[in-house]
């Protein structure tokens, strides 16, 4: 069945990016939180937070994205419909029959006995009919009150739960299903703007995009383009929805200056900033944008020494510098130190200067570390604890969300690079030092 609004087909319309996409099972890189903010990374990936964990407010989600940092999906409102007993035929009826489907149980095994291969087989199979269902019942409300006002509640559930059933089709790497999600959205907004039913459309390719770009972006980095590229669409066509708006581009923000995506970060950042002035993640956008906007200037970075020194990146003009933030307790950096620390060494003999700047909470740690590790570099580190960690008045400044993190500096105190990597250190440093 197609769904038609306005005289628009809601049918398949060829998807604005769909390079990458796979099975809602198959395992990809998935963004974990780190402190304080978002720090995408899994296996493979070159950045963690320092205690290796989340302390942000909100917990991750099965993806590994912390679950506040996109609102939650609200529930709809068949609560307040009343319709208990509505009478068949009617658009309350099919979505009696929808709420009905969502709660019937895939199955009925023993729930302390773990599922059989042939078990998630039929259940994947169940779903997947569920919600094929769904989107039958819910085409058919939206046809019969798309063009009634007095049951615009009635239309903006039955949106809600067409989206919800074609995305989590289209997750499962159903081309045809991402298709219609996005031309589902594009008919939507050309129904009404500012409706909440073209808002809630508009979400749901924004978490279309995201869950991709958590999953793939290590295959192909074009998915968390695609998300920076839709949060900022959503922000830009439903300012009067701030709270997924903010929490969008906060998101795509984070994910898009791990992966390395200068520009599209700064946009996302930018987009915070200015649309939405008044809130606490435009504010915190403030020490990220300052980092990102680094290369080309004079690096102006310093502090105190675990001798009890002082060393700044002043004291070296004349030489190349490089800067590494890391942590004994960042799982990335641990797993690469035995190559990060022979590369380094090996340019310090071509004249490169090392300052490091640690983001450990305890010195006794650190120093134990240190030894093992064969780590000699000039180190800068707060005996106040109250400064230690993601405190560290310098990771706070400019925004370090995740390590280890490398950035050059040449021999006249400006920066080359913020975005080094210790998969491509060793040739960077070869290059720059030539």
């Amino acid at each position: 069945m197609r769904l038609r609004i306005n005289g628009l087909i809601l049918a398949a319309l060829p998807a604005v990016f769909l390079m990458g996409c796979g099975g809602g099972d198959e395992a990809g890189p998935t963004p974990a939180g780190g402190e304080p903010a978002a720090s995408p990374g899994g296996d493979g990936a070159e950045g963690q937070s320092p205690e290796g964990g989340s302390s942000q407010s909100a917990t991750k989600g099965k993806t590994g994205l912390p679950t506040a940092a996109i609102p939650a999906l609200p529930k709809p409102e068949e609560e307040e419909l009343k319709i208990t007993r509505p009478l068949d035929g009617t658009p309350e009826a099919l979505i009696l029959q929808i709420t009905q489907l969502r709660l019937k149980p895939f199955s009925s095994s023993d729930p302390d006995t773990p599922p059989s291969e042939e078990d998630v087989k039929n259940q994947r199979a169940a779903r997947q009919k569920r919600n094929e269902q769904i989107i039958e019942l819910a085409q058919e409300a939206i046809a019969m009150t798309h063009q009634a006002p007095e049951k615009e509640q009635v239309f903006n559930i039955a949106v809600h739960r067409l989206m919800d059933a074609t995305l989590e089709l289209a997750l499962q790497g159903d081309q045809e299903s991402a298709d219609q999600l996005y031309g589902h959205a594009e008919s939507l907004f050309s129904r009404d703007p500012k409706s909440k039913a073209a808002s809630e459309a508009a979400w749901f390719v924004a978490r279309y995009s995201n869950e991709n770009a958590q999953r793939f972006a290590g295959q192909d980095i074009r998915w968390v383009e695609e998300f920076s590229r839709q949060s900022r669409s959503f922000a830009t066509k439903f300012p009067h929805d701030p709270q997924r708006a903010v929490g969008l581009l906060n998101e795509a923000s984070t994910t898009c200056d791990y992966w390395g995506l200068r520009d599209e970060a700064i946009q996302c950042y930018l987009a915070l900033q200015q649309g939405f002035p008044d809130t606490l993640q435009a504010e915190q956008a403030a020490a990220p944008l300052r980092r990102l906007s680094l290369p080309g200037k004079k690096l102006d970075l310093g502090g105190p020494t675990l001798d009890g020194g002082f060393l700044q990146v002043a004291d070296f003009k004349g030489s190349s510098v490089l800067i590494v933030f890391w942590s004994s307790q960042a799982k990335p950096f641990v797993d690469q130190v035995s190559s990060i620390v022979p590369t380094i060494t090996k340019h310090e003999k071509n004249g490169l200067q090392i300052i490091s700047v640690n983001l450990d909470l305890e010195e006794s740690a650190l120093d134990v570390f240190m030894e093992k590790a064969g780590i000699g570099w000039r180190t800068i580190f707060h005996a106040d604890k109250s400064l230690r960690g993601w405190n560290h008045p310098v990771a706070a400044y400019y925004g370090v969300r995740n390590v280890p993190q490398f950035w050059l500096v040449d021999k006249a105190g400006s920066v080359v690079s913020t975005t080094v990597q210790a998969s491509n250190l060793d040739a960077e440093l070869t290059k720059h030092l030539q």
